[in-house]
């Protein structure tokens, strides 16, 4: 992905997920959720989200046919997941699609993006 297409993504997570208010991973009943390695660093695992349910629900097959759609509250994130992830040294994924790409981002530069 080019700079310009990160941008664009991010910009346009960030528009709906502040509109709906909602955030979307796969996780399974037993609390396991989607992790992949990252694309761009070394031993990074990515916790992939979604912008709409579905989104996520569309990613639901082959390997991940198990996983369904799970909401995240936008305040849920900010206040719980964040500090988690950072601790974890783990990067979100936004939107990860049927390319298998995804922007990778901090995931405390996605909070500052979603609160500005």
């Amino acid at each position: 992905m080019s700079d310009i297409e990160i941008e664009s993504e991010l910009v346009s997570f960030v528009e709906k997920v502040r509109q709906s208010e909602q955030i979307w991973a796969l996780g399974t009943e037993d609390g396991g959720f989607v992790v992949c390695d990252s694309n761009q660093f070394e031993n990074t695992d990515v916790l992939l989200l979604w912008e709409s349910e579905a989104t996520a629900k569309a990613q639901c097959k082959e390997e991940w046919a198990d996983y369904n759609p799970l909401q995240i509250t936008l305040d849920e994130f900010l206040d719980d997941w964040v500090e988690d992830l950072k601790e974890d040294d783990a990067l979100v994924g936004l939107n990860w699609n049927d390319d298998q790409v995804c922007v990778e981002i901090e995931p405390v530069g996605l909070a500052r993006a979603l609160s500005e």
